[in-house]
């Protein structure tokens, strides 16, 4: 986006940061996982909001973001992804495989020897060579919402004209294109909001202005792909994790 220097304004995305209430600067509306905000020399702006939430209630965390965002003015765009556990774990009881595998494996194993080549993180199941259902399947939803041009979030539907909903996992994906589609939208509302600031703040000409409206959002707003192999690896670790508290509570050493 063509943000001249000399305007001295900064584009940062911010995670877990705290936002205030704007008539008490001492009360915190909510702590967002990341956020967009535009820097100025005299006020900020916040842009778009993020929520990533790991086997919570999405009413829970709906509640939570509608709390703070009724009072936050800014934000064009909110992006929720959640990530849902198909099957709450449970550790293994001492009569089960792992534990009778545990008996004569006093050893901590670590992640590389753990994981099994039958292991599908996300997609399936972790049950490694130590075996037991470590981790279950991951259901990835991702619901986007833009501002209403009444000034507010429709939060109770993700799938009209201000509110999309995509299934990432398990495959095959669904409601991609709508979900692209509402992303580039509000890409573009959010260039309308920086246009908005540069006038209102800057010194700045029409050829600035034109530069500005003629910037439009890339093809692909995020790489989905990339943000599932991040959650495929994390889970993974997650797992190990489990296996090796359960390895440790069970007498074994590392």
């Amino acid at each position: 986006m063509p943000i001249k220097e000399e305007w001295d304004l900064l584009l940062p995305l911010l995670g877990s940061n705290a936002i205030k209430d704007p008539n008490d600067a001492q009360k915190i509306l909510g702590v967002p996982d990341s956020m967009l905000e535009l820097q100025g020399s005299n006020r900020d702006v916040i842009l778009w909001l993020m929520e990533v939430t790991v086997s919570q209630h999405f009413g829970d965390i709906m509640r939570k973001i509608k709390e703070y965002m009724e009072k936050c003015e800014g934000p064009v765009m909110m992006i929720v992804i959640i990530i849902c556990k198909a099957r709450a774990y449970s550790s293994p009881e001492v009569t089960s495989s792992a534990g009778i595998w545990a008996k004569t494996h006093k050893t901590l194993l670590n992640l590389e020897e753990w994981q099994h080549d039958d292991d599908r993180p996300v997609d399936g199941l972790v049950q490694s060579v130590v075996p037991h259902r470590w981790m279950d399947r991951l259901d990835i939803t991702v619901k986007v919402w833009l501002r209403h041009p009444d000034g507010h979030f429709s939060f109770d539907d993700a799938n009209n004209l201000y509110g999309r909903s995509a299934q990432l996992t398990p495959e095959p994906c669904t409601g991609m294109a709508g979900l692209e589609a509402i992303l580039k939208r509000g890409m573009v509302a959010i260039r309308d909001s920086i246009i908005d600031f540069v006038e209102k703040e800057c010194e700045h000409s029409q050829e600035d202005l034109r530069a500005l409206r003629e910037w439009m959002p890339p093809t692909r707003i995020f790489n989905w792909d990339e943000i599932v192999d991040r959650v495929r690896k994390a889970s993974l670790r997650d797992a190990h994790e489990r296996y090796k508290v359960w390895h440790t509570a069970n007498g074994g050493h590392r």
